[in-house]
């Protein structure tokens, strides 16, 4: 597995500080994820202590030093068993059943509208007013237009596969993009489930991203 969240989402999800929508599918990467899973254990271990230390009106140079420290106490910490269950201790209680249902699999209980003849969308209504969930179906092959961000963009692979001009990102892999990302996703030869969650519309920019724009504000 080549992409996960950084360590600042780590940190912030092992402490609880993240938006609802992005823990949710943090706790579904890491149920993939030996590598991560261990990252959060590490980090919800050690963290608090070294936090807990840094006065809030520490200058930003002993806050580096601080970060420094935290880091170093990751290396040194022991290789712990993980249990295998996710506990949602960085999720609402009140979204821990979309974890269950999307952990599951249980993608058909949620309404579907189909966008084209090969995209299909479903909103889950995830409590968190700052930004929009939805889960995104695609066709084997199916391309989804060019498009740029004009905010973040989370993409949490459920199932199958998709590509772009960057790489390949399969079951499980945690896509974070924003303004500074173009691209046209293109679904695998057996298509492609995906939570995506943005803070922002997407921008389209092909030959008919104007006229798309225009349909998808209106």
């Amino acid at each position: 597995m080549k992409y996960h969240p950084d360590i600042e989402l780590l940190l912030k999800y092992s402490s609880g500080q993240l938006a609802p929508a992005i823990s949710v599918a943090i706790g579904l990467h890491q149920e993939h994820c030996k590598e991560c899973q261990q990252r959060i254990i590490d980090l919800e271990s050690v963290g608090g202590d070294t936090l807990e230390a840094l006065s809030i009106s520490d200058s930003p140079s002993d806050l580096d030093n601080g970060f420094d420290l935290l880091m170093a106490d990751l290396e040194a910490t022991p290789q712990d068993n993980f249990q295998d269950k996710y506990d949602g201790y960085a999720v609402a209680q009140s979204d821990v059943d979309y974890l269950e249902r999307l952990g599951k699999k249980d993608y058909w209980s949620f309404d579907w509208k189909r966008v084209t003849r090969k995209i299909s969308r479903a909103v889950v209504d995830i409590d968190d007013g700052l930004h929009q969930v939805e889960l995104l179906k695609f066709e084997p092959n199916a391309k989804i237009p060019k498009h740029t961000h004009e905010g973040e963009e989370f993409t949490l692979v459920l199932e199958g596969d998709f590509s772009d001009s960057n790489g390949c990102y399969r079951e499980g892999e945690f896509i974070v993009q924003d303004q500074s990302d173009e691209h046209q996703p293109v679904a695998g030869s057996a298509g492609c489930v995906c939570l995506a969650i943005t803070n922002a519309p997407l921008k389209f920019t092909g030959t008919l991203g104007p006229i798309i724009n225009w349909f998808s504000r209106h």
